[in-house]
């Protein structure tokens, strides 16, 4: 119980500017799941939010994934974070 007080999805409320996820479905360390839901947590806080899915580009986002990623960084950046 205590450390589940802890997690630092509790204090989503408290984040400061805007939060971008870029995450592929088939990357095979980390589950897409966990992306979902910190976005699902994070559409109930005031904290502007986005998550993008690729399709493929695995763990490191290689490939095409990777210069989609870039331009919709530098996009997100110049829209909430400029």
């Amino acid at each position: 119980m205590f450390w589940q007080q802890l997690a630092p999805t509790n204090f989503l409320d408290d984040l400061k500017g805007a939060i971008q996820i870029h995450h592929a479905v088939n990357d095979p360390v980390v589950n897409i799941g966990y992306s979902r839901n910190l976005k699902s947590l994070l559409d109930k806080t005031p904290v502007i939010h986005e998550l993008v899915e690729y399709q493929d580009g695995g763990h490191n986002l290689s490939g095409s994934p990777f210069n989609q990623a870039m331009q919709k960084t530098v996009d997100f950046f110049h829209t909430y974070l400029k």
